[in-house]
């Protein structure tokens, strides 16, 4: 799994003012696979390694830097942040062009009720999100 290494802390101010520290978060890509040109370069330029993972790659960040060249090095793509029961402390990536980030496709009603352009589709085709 990750390497354990001491990791910067984050202050934290919630609603009610109230002061908290949190190590910087892991990063999750959703990926099957990933250009690994992208990801040597992306280890000289901030020293961030990913593993492979059920879920594409992960790795941790020590330095707050990192998360910023990592964020400049994934240019367009969907990045959210969870602190729940299933991503603790995670930024979540997904490397796609299209809109919807927890949405992969919907069905041919659901564009039609959502006033979306058809552009062709018919009853069975999916839209990409």
């Amino acid at each position: 799994m990750l390497e354990s290494k001491k990791v910067e802390k984050i202050k934290r101010i919630n609603g009610n003012k109230q002061t908290s520290f949190k190590e910087l978060p892991k990063i999750i890509i959703f990926a099957k696979q990933v250009n690994e040109v992208w990801f040597n370069h992306l280890y000289k330029e901030s020293g961030l390694k990913f593993e492979k993972h059920y879920m594409g790659y992960i790795t941790q960040p020590v330095k707050g830097k990192q998360i910023t060249q990592f964020l400049i090095a994934c240019g367009g793509s969907k990045v959210r942040y969870y602190d729940n029961w299933d991503y603790d402390n995670t930024l979540v990536v997904k490397f796609d062009h299209h809109i919807g980030f927890q949405v992969n496709s919907i069905c041919l009603d659901c564009v039609k009720h959502n006033h979306i352009v058809t552009n062709g589709l018919v009853e069975g085709d999916r839209l990409s999100c």
